[in-house]
């Protein structure tokens, strides 16, 4: 018997002509309880997760890897990356995840040129599972979010953004653009045609099958209340985020991190920027013993409070946090003349001009593999200088390195 599925998912248009990967991030995650995320942090988590393969806006990986982090706590499901041998089969997977798992699948369409949101189907028959071939497919409903909001060609125009529950979206002048209906036979000519070149050559590409999440030694990823990220955490949040993290991993239960954790207090959080991701920042929260040492050390995402990470550190906790304050960092660089990389000489720091920047700063290089050894950054003219935090200094960072 014919059937016909329709999910419930609020059309958004993209923010940019470029946002198409955010604009499908920010329907699906609203439409399983998450709220309605930025798109502007919702494309930049796509485009520096994207990094399998480069010159993607929203690449594949980029794509899955955001809706799985931004997924909330209360979802249970895994969003798998398929890459399939035909469109037959990738279409029949987008039908599955909507009846089986009632969530909206996101393919590539056009090649390689866009994404768009599946909302429902058309078929002959239900899908009795996932490799079900006995049915035929009539058409789907789709949430295209092309064209870019109007403010994006005239800023003048009233937003959105910021969406909402009533933002005009698809009204007005693109009516009729949200809720495309298209038949299955346009779909096969027009739509899913396969990517053309590179990794994913030859295949045929969406995000769907949330499934519950993979297990890691038989634990599962906890589940971590996120916030909107438009404000950064205050210290004290950060303090109670890098705690209800340890706890809830269970780092206390472990022998060796429970005797590194027994008896430390929260020192105070120190606030880092990444360099090679847009507003992107986290805290880094020391953990200090009865002797003021830092025995420890945690990491929390600064805008949306999840854990990150934690560090053991050797007696006396060397290089992080303690050495050197803003204050020592100017010491050692105020007066000095520094080798910048050749030919450019030498430069002295002159304490009439200069700047320290009001955070620390890290990205992957050379001078500091790890993002418990961040920087303080100073500008002097066209000019950075770096002091990592255990005082060592640089005139610049690499991270055009493989594998050292």
């Amino acid at each position: 018997m014919a059937v016909q599925e329709d999910l419930t998912v609020a059309y958004h248009q993209q923010d940019t002509d470029y946002y198409c990967g955010a604009a499908c991030g920010q329907m699906v995650l609203d439409s399983i309880g998450a709220g309605l995320l930025d798109q502007d942090d919702l494309y930049a988590d796509n485009h520096s997760h994207s990094t399998i393969e480069a010159g993607w806006y929203t690449a594949p990986d980029g794509l899955q890897w955001t809706l799985n982090d931004r997924r909330p706590a209360g979802f249970g499901g895994w969003f798998a990356l398929y890459a399939l041998g035909s469109e037959d089969a990738i279409s029949r997977k987008l039908v599955w995840t909507i009846h089986h798992y009632h969530v909206a699948p996101v393919p590539l369409v056009f090649g390689w040129a866009h994404w768009i949101t599946v909302r429902g189907f058309d078929a002959s028959a239900a899908p009795a599972n996932s490799a079900d071939t006995s049915y035929s497919i009539t058409a789907f409903d789709v949430n295209n979010p092309w064209p870019p909001t109007p403010s994006f060609y005239t800023p003048a125009v009233a937003p959105p953004p910021p969406h909402g529950a009533a933002d005009g979206c698809g009204t007005g002048g693109n009516r009729g653009v949200a809720n495309e209906h298209i038949t299955y036979a346009t779909w096969q000519a027009d739509y899913m045609t396969g990517v053309p070149g590179g990794h994913w050559s030859g295949k045929f590409v969406a995000v769907c099958d949330p499934d519950p999440p993979p297990e890691y030694l038989g634990v599962r990823r906890p589940a971590e209340k996120r916030r909107r990220g438009d404000l950064l955490l205050t210290r004290k949040a950060a303090v109670e985020s890098a705690n209800a993290g340890i706890e809830a991993y269970g780092l206390l239960k472990r022998e060796n991190w429970s005797s590194i954790l027994k008896g430390t207090t929260p020192g105070d959080p120190v606030l880092v920027q990444r360099l090679d991701r847009l507003d992107s920042y986290y805290y880094i929260v020391p953990f200090e013993n009865r002797k003021k040492a830092v025995a420890a050390a945690a990491s929390v995402d600064a805008r949306f409070g999840n854990y990150r990470q934690a560090i053991a550190l050797p007696d006396g906790g060397a290089g992080i946090i303690k050495t050197p304050s803003a204050d020592a960092a100017r010491e050692l660089v105020l007066g000095r003349s520094l080798q910048l990389e050749e030919p450019l000489g030498r430069i002295r720091i002159r304490k009439e001009a200069f700047c320290l920047y009001p955070t620390l700063v890290w990205k992957p290089c050379r001078e500091s593999l790890s993002p418990f050894y961040p920087f303080h950054m100073f500008t002097i003219g066209s000019h950075r200088i770096y002091v990592r935090i255990d005082g060592h200094i640089f005139t610049a960072l690499h991270d055009n390195v493989r594998g050292i």
